[in-house]
């Protein structure tokens, strides 16, 4: 198995869904994971709208070859599967299931984690700083102890920093300076974030992440009269621009040995049309565009 750290900074606030209203602060919420409640990336939607890029990616002939067998799959009139997935230049890489009597179907060779956040930007007196844990700097192999307490933060050493520390509506007077490593990407975004690095506990990094998410009101439009529509206000919430999240991509180099070259090129190249495009909901409402880093593991 070959498998990347995928880092994905949000260069727009990101809205994924979690599908239908809720009762609470906004009416449509986004996607959280059940047991930190903190907001994520599924890997269904970064595999998603990978895929649907891919085709995009290719040139002309390999574009028309895959845009015919998607839609002769899809069952779209006109179409006629003219080749098996096996042969096709996406779904031999992202796997099919051809719907037919003899239920030809096929694995990926390219499978998608769940993308989770590494760091949050936050707003302080100092201006804006990411926030993250001892425990999610370990899970990309940077060891740092950890606070001993809720009321003590990290923060970078050699920077200059009050006695008291605002972390969004939170007041820090417990503020201890360790030297905090962090990934080196190539990115400028991402590099940028370990001069402006704090340490939170990890009891109050969930409560400091939901406390700080982008809260936004829209209204439907009339599609007669071009006008807000009368009772049709709703509320929404995102996560704010600079977000850092990481996820993982695995490449089956062992049940696909001839692919992985080929699979890999084709998620790199398919990655950067579908980041520029946007992940989420409301890609053309200036949400969802992300800056993105595959690094080998």
């Amino acid at each position: 198995m070959k498998s990347y750290n995928l880092y994905l900074y949000a260069l727009d606030p990101t809205h994924i869904g979690s599908g239908g209203y809720r009762l609470g602060r906004v009416d449509n919420t986004i996607l959280r994971d059940a047991g930190t409640q903190l907001p994520k990336i599924p890997g269904s939607s970064i595999s998603g709208t990978t895929r649907s890029a891919a085709i995009y990616s290719l040139d002309k002939n390999d574009r028309e070859i895959a845009m015919r067998y998607a839609n002769a799959t899809l069952g779209k009139e006109g179409y006629k599967r003219e080749h098996s997935g096996k042969d096709d230049p996406v779904a031999k890489i992202f796997g099919f299931a051809e719907g037919d009597e003899d239920g030809t179907s096929q694995i990926g060779a390219v499978s998608f984690r769940d993308a989770e956040i590494l760091a949050f930007p936050i707003p302080t007196m100092l201006g804006t700083k990411w926030i993250t844990t001892a425990y999610l700097l370990k899970c990309v192999g940077i060891n740092i102890p950890e606070p001993t307490s809720e009321e003590e933060i990290f923060v970078q050493e050699n920077t200059n920093h009050p006695k008291q520390l605002n972390l969004g509506w939170l007041l820090f007077t417990n503020i201890s300076t360790k030297k905090i490593p962090f990934v080196k990407t190539g990115v400028p975004q991402i590099d940028n974030i370990e001069k402006n690095l704090i340490i939170v506990h990890d009891n109050i990094f969930s409560a400091l992440v939901n406390a700080n998410l982008e809260t936004r009101t829209s209204v439907s439009i009339d599609f007669e009269t071009g006008a807000a529509c009368s009772g049709a206000l709703f509320t929404y919430e995102a996560t704010p621009r600079g977000t850092l999240f990481r996820g993982q991509i695995d490449f089956d180099d062992k049940r696909y040995p001839d692919l992985k070259d080929y699979g890999i090129n084709l998620v790199k190249n398919a990655l950067n049309l579908s980041c520029n495009l946007g992940l989420g909901a409301m890609t053309t409402r200036g949400f969802g565009r992300m800056q993105h880093t595959l690094i080998e593991m």
